[in-house]
């Protein structure tokens, strides 16, 4: 809007301009806020509306312009506020004012004075009645409340006011209070919360690493520690950013900065001491694995702990092997202690424990090569102490093999340079090599004291292989025992394997390798002794059951050649000859490697001892004493041969020998030496004529007997008192003696035939040479015969020899011989002997008319039709040319 001449000139209402913006003047040059509350401003210049009573005082007719202005200036311009400045005016209004302007000024401003005084006297005379009336009026309503309502009894009357005020102070108080309160703290918080979202990571710090801890992230724990380090050392200013507030020295927004800093990083100190403890923790801990404990190890480096993060894990693991292996071996040593007592066998019973023993044997012998070996094996007697044993050596090689590996991970790290070293630490790196040979050679005395181990068995083959373990069950046959001392070292060699794998240290590999060569000699020398002791009892096992392939010998056999055979495979197990895990079944099959002479001779000589042992059992089955009781009486009656006979057990025995001499012990000899690549041809040699010396001398103790009671009766038939042979007149019959022999004879054919028929030849051509031999011998006491005697002695002989033809062997055939040469030459010739060719026909005819009337009765002596020859395994064979047509002619008597 255009300015008036002489008018001041706002424009805009600069009041309400300046008061909402708290500015000094329409044209600020710096920020400055104004309290036009609390500033002496003048007001009436403030609210001057641009009147014409706000002209120029002076009448000078100039325009006063207060936009541009400051407050300060307006104030002393304007002639309405306390603050006027004449001389401030006069350099604002009139700056270029001449003397006889500002003279002329002063009278209009004198004029206008008297005119505004002369104003006021005439209004106040104008009103006077009134001034006085109002006066009046005041006075009155003053003296009226001096008396009532402004006594001063009631404070002039603010009493009541007072007190209501009072009262609502008080329920303002309790009303409003908690809430402007609460509004400071909110204000509070909010200034809390902006400096927190500003310096959130650092403020949260504390909680993020117990979060990071609690979930099992040490490794992002470690991140933010280090990042929050950073952010403390490198910017602290920034880290928290603190408002000092107005009126506030910085020093005391740095100092609280400072507390800050301090209590929020010593949380975060004190959340990673607990960190540091509970990693350190974990680190002592042994189920956890090897990749687990590096990182656990690598973030307590960064920390730079107090202790020695590497060396706590080595020491802590260390000792927690030693003691737990060493807890592990007096647990499994007592467990093995109580099944010992518990299953102790009743040592006053020897020969029942023996008979135990041996079926228990011959069970796990019938299913050796069956589907329930499986089953039936691992349950022999004694199999609860040959588990616990398994399972303390079990028990030993899972505590070194769940440890040593991480352990020596670890260590093989730090060795190479994995870690970082700790300046503090002056222990040498390669002292965690010597703690894991402590541990691997714990576990090599541990064992060794368990097995009683010692190298000088093995270098010193001459010794017998020491004391055995005192736990090792003595009533378990050698088939279980050798299932689970196969089972005991394939678990030891497991180990041992492993281990030298790891290259921990020379000094390891070669005490496993000793310690696994002691065990495989101390558990061979176990494995024989409870081989000998089963093959010296093997014989309780003969139930004389004819075997499925050859009906002259007994199953038993079958039993002893399983017995050395499955014996010999699992010695050559143990000795390191053959890999433990194989399932072959045959000697020929297996694939070996070269086994040291110790192992060769002891195994060798084991097996020998064994045959030996076993034919010791052959001979204590022919003996008379032999208890038939239990299960072996059942099987003897259950056949028609009666067994409890000793001769038939003899004839079995000695059917059996045959077998030995002429398949066993030649294919067992010949497996021997394929397997040890060696030749044995001395000890088959022996073998088998120890086999025979026993066969000879089991065969004459049966035949002995037989042939004497047949040489009785052709003694007495022969040399009989009453029997004139030169008197006796020519023969119509044979005498009844000889009969007798041919059935002594074919009662022996028959039992021969029923028990043993491989040695029927061998046993009557036996008896055939004594008889002939006993025949002879009596005959030869003849002095003389007659004609009668002579034809009644060649009658006699000649029957015998015709019906035992098919058993005459050239040695009887020699002594007939002679005995009818003595016969033909003790002819002593009378003179009335004549025709001699018709009298011998005669004999011819008694002779082929005996034969036909006991043709039935000694049919068993005759050869076969539909066979060559009579099957024999081991009798002597008859020789070619033994054999004499019936009805040859034998030599006549010279006349």
């Amino acid at each position: 809007m255009p300015l008036s001449a002489g008018k001041a000139n706002f424009g805009v209402d600069e009041v309400l301009l300046l008061k909402a913006y708290r500015l000094p003047n329409i044209n600020p040059s710096k920020w400055e806020e104004i309290d036009y509350d609390a500033e002496d401003v003048p007001s009436g210049f403030l609210a001057t509306s641009g009147t014409d009573n706000d002209g120029d005082p002076l009448g000078l007719g100039a325009v006063i312009d207060l936009t541009g202005l400051d407050t300060e200036t307006r104030s002393a311009v304007s002639i309405s506020s306390k603050a006027f400045d004449p001389k401030v005016f006069l350099s604002v209004a009139h700056p270029n004012a001449a003397y006889q302007d500002l003279v002329a000024g002063i009278s209009n401003l004198q004029n206008s004075i008297e005119a505004r005084s002369e104003q006021i006297r005439i209004l106040v005379e104008d009103n006077f009645d009134r001034f006085v009336a109002v006066k009046a009026s005041t006075d009155a309503l003053y003296a009226e409340m001096r008396e009532g309502l402004l006594s001063d009894s009631s404070e002039l009357a603010s009493r009541p006011l007072t007190d209501c005020l009072k009262r609502a102070a008080v329920k303002a108080n309790q009303v409003f209070l908690p809430v402007l309160e609460n509004s400071a703290k909110a204000q509070k918080l909010r200034t809390t919360l902006s400096v927190f979202e500003r310096s959130k990571f650092f403020f949260s710090l504390p909680g993020t690493l117990v979060e990071c801890i609690e979930a099992g992230k040490y490794e992002a724990a470690l991140r933010n520690y280090n990042k929050g380090k950073f952010l403390l050392d490198s910017r602290p200013g920034q880290t928290i950013l603190v408002d000092s507030g107005e009126g506030k020295p910085a020093s005391s927004a740095e100092l609280q900065q400072k507390r800050i800093l301090e209590r929020v990083w010593s949380n975060v100190e004190k959340v990673m001491s607990e960190m540091k403890l509970q990693l350190l923790s974990k680190l002592r801990e042994s189920g956890r694995s090897a990749e687990e404990q590096e990182k656990i190890i690598e973030i307590l480096l960064e920390l730079n702990p107090s202790q020695d993060p590497i060396w706590t894990y080595f020491d802590s693991h260390h000792s927690h092997v030693l003691d737990k292996m060493n807890a592990t071996y007096r647990a499994g040593l007592a467990n093995v202690r109580t099944i010992s007592e518990q299953d102790s066998p009743d040592t006053s019973e020897l020969d029942a424990l023996n008979a135990s023993l041996a079926s228990q044997l011959g069970l796990c012998l019938t299913t050796l090569d069956s589907k329930q070996a499986d089953l039936t094996i691992p349950q022999g007697r004694g199999h609860e102490a040959w588990e616990t044993i398994l399972e303390l050596v079990k028990s030993l090689s899972e505590d070194l093999l769940s440890s040593l590996p991480n352990f020596w991970k670890i260590a093989k790290g730090f060795l190479d340079g994995k870690f970082k070293k700790p300046t503090s630490s002056r222990r040498s790196a390669q002292q965690c090599r010597q703690m894991a040979l402590d541990i691997v050679k714990l576990y090599i005395n541990l064992l060794s004291e368990f097995f009683i181990l010692s190298e000088a068995a093995v270098t010193s083959p001459t010794n017998s292989g020491g004391k055995l373990p005192p736990f090792i069950p003595v009533h378990s046959n050698s088939v279980t025992s050798a299932h689970y001392i196969i089972k005991i070292l394939i678990e030891m060699q497991d180990c041992a394997n492993e281990v030298t794998a790891m290259d921990i240290v020379k000094e390891a590999g070669v005490s496993l390798k000793g310690f696994m060569e002691s065990a495989r000699w101390k558990f061979t020398v176990m494995l024989i002794r409870a081989w000998l002791r089963d093959a010296n009892l093997l014989y309780h096992l003969e139930s004389w059951t004819p075997s499925m392939t050859d009906s002259s010998v007994t199953q038993y056999m079958s039993l002893f050649e399983m017995l050395q055979r499955h014996m010999t495979l699992s010695a050559l197990k143990i000795a390191g000859g053959v890999d433990l895990t194989t399932t072959a079944s045959s000697l020929r099959t297996i694939q070996q490697t070269q086994l040291s002479p110790a192992f060769t001779n002891k195994i060798t000589r084991a097996f020998l001892d064994a045959v030996y042992a076993f034919l010791d059992g052959l001979i204590h089955l022919t003996s008379s004493h032999l208890p038939v009781t239990g299960e072996r009486a059942a099987t003897l009656t259950s056949r028609s041969s009666d067994f409890r006979d000793a001769n038939t057990r003899v004839l079995l025995v000695l059917s059996n020998f045959a077998y030995l001499s002429s398949t066993l012990i030649p294919n067992m000899m010949s497996q021997l030496e394929s397997v040890f690549g060696t030749s044995a041809e001395a000890d088959r040699k022996t073998l088998v004529k120890v086999v025979q010396e026993l066969d000879k001398t089991l065969f004459d103790g049966y035949i002995k007997p037989k042939a004497a009671a047949v040489a009785s009766i052709l003694k007495e038939g022969i040399l009989d008192p009453d029997m004139d042979w030169y008197e006796t007149p020519q023969p119509t019959e044979i005498r009844p003696y000889m009969y007798r022999v041919l059935m002594t004879l074919v009662g022996i054919h028959a039992q021969v035939s029923h028990v043993a028929e491989g040695l029927l030849d061998r046993v009557i051509y036996a008896l055939v040479d004594d008889a002939a031999e006993e025949a002879l011998r009596s005959f030869q006491q003849v002095k003389r015969f007659g004609m009668g005697g002579m034809l009644r002695a060649t009658l006699e002989i000649e029957f015998m020899h015709q019906t035992l033809a098919r058993y005459v062997s050239p040695l009887a055939a020699k002594t007939l011989s002679e005995l009818y040469t003595k016969i033909s030459q003790a002819y002593a010739r009378r003179l009335t002997d004549d025709n001699l060719q018709s009298n011998l026909d005669s004999v011819k005819k008694i002779l082929a008319e005996s034969r036909r009337a006991t043709g039935i009765e000694f049919m068993c002596f005759r050869q076969p039709k539909n066979k060559g020859s009579s099957k024999s395994t081991g009798g002597k064979s008859r020789a070619k040319g033994t054999e004499r047509p019936t009805g040859e002619r034998r030599p006549v008597p010279q006349t």
